[in-house]
């Protein structure tokens, strides 16, 4: 592990969404208050739990709870909470996450020491199992869909920080300047591929997305999405992964990605209908209607992107894109029930 940085550390701000509280959110807290970050300000963003976290005031009593009854989704959720804090690093985290001793001062130390990166996301590990990964980052494929890389394989296998193209919104770090300057979380997502989105923006405007290896930070993969209806997971992961695609891709490669991602997501959705997931398999007409319902103003926010990027396509996507075997993209297809991060490793 590189030796720590010198002079002052940055201030940081924790925004830790939730719609449970519970025994993960306190174990949560207590790891990342173990941590002594010099310069830290922690907040929980109770996103309607069944009952108010009022004894976490007092078992935590520098972490400071929003209350909102109204149903933000993760990212009203984590959209409130950086806009009530201030320091110069903004963290998102999972409520089902636990950060092992050093993690925090890695990931600070990741970013600081890479000024090109506007953000990254740590080592996320199973909770169950540490041994195994959950994602070493995300890379786009062709499909449009996501390559998680890592997924399930062997922590071992990844032990050097490096670029990819989107972090994991469970564990990830952001440069509150780099925040602002993209325009924050698209509202209109709810919940899932909301950080890929902010991750394609903050490439196209000229920063780096990395991967902090010596981060280590465990999580409990689906904890949330197997609260929910598997129908509403996919509905929001199909037309928040449509919208991005819309909205950042330069005009040559829309003009052939898009259609494919489209027909994939139709064959998808026959596949599970033929395999008796209906209710999961209509999710993505629904996703689809959504999107043209909602198009003008994807288009608006696609001619604000496109106008303000710094990188060309021909520059990022050999950076940022991987292949993706159909082997692989059957796994997906077989997944049971389909999950916003399958086992397959894509989504």
């Amino acid at each position: 592990m590189p030796a720590a940085v010198e002079g002052p550390l940055p201030s940081l701000s924790v925004v830790v969404p939730t719609a449970r509280g519970g025994a993960d959110l306190e174990a949560c807290l207590e790891s990342l208050v173990a941590e002594r970050y010099p310069t830290l300000e922690a907040v929980v963003v109770d996103d309607g739990s069944p009952a108010p976290l009022t004894r976490l005031a007092a078992r935590f009593p520098d972490v400071w709870v929003l209350r909102s009854e109204t149903g933000l989704g993760f990212v009203g959720a984590c959209t409130r909470g950086v806009a009530e804090t201030s320091g110069e690093l903004v963290l998102l985290l999972n409520d089902d996450t636990l950060l092992e001793p050093g993690s925090l001062h890695a990931l600070v130390d990741a970013l600081v020491r890479r000024p090109s990166w506007g953000a990254c996301q740590a080592k996320l590990l199973l909770l169950d199992d540490p041994t195994l990964l959950d994602t070493a980052g995300s890379f786009l494929t062709a499909t449009g869909f996501l390559l998680h890389r890592g997924a399930s394989e062997s922590e071992t296998r990844y032990q050097s920080s490096d670029e990819v193209f989107a972090a994991k919104g469970a564990a990830l770090l952001v440069r509150r300047r780099a925040f602002e300057e993209v325009g924050g979380l698209d509202p209109a997502y709810f919940a899932y591929f909301e950080e890929t989105d902010l991750c394609w923006r903050l490439w196209l405007a000229g920063w780096e997305v990395g991967f902090a290896a010596e981060a280590r930070i465990r999580h409990r993969l689906g904890s949330t999405a197997s609260a929910l209806p598997p129908e509403l997971v996919q509905f929001h992961s199909f037309k928040n992964r449509i919208r991005t695609l819309a909205k950042n891709l330069g005009p040559g490669r829309l003009a052939w990605m898009l259609p494919l991602h489209l027909a994939l997501c139709l064959g998808l959705a026959v596949w599970w209908a033929l395999h008796g997931r209906r209710p999961v398999a209509w999710s993505i007409p629904r996703a689809m209607g959504w999107n043209v319902a909602h198009l003008p103003g994807t288009l608006a926010l696609r001619a604000y992107v496109q106008e303000s990027r710094r990188v060309t396509d021909r520059e990022l996507m050999p950076r940022i894109c991987r292949r993706v075997s159909f082997r692989t993209l059957a796994a997906y297809a077989r997944t049971t029930p389909p999950a916003a991060r399958s086992e397959a490793g894509i989504g």
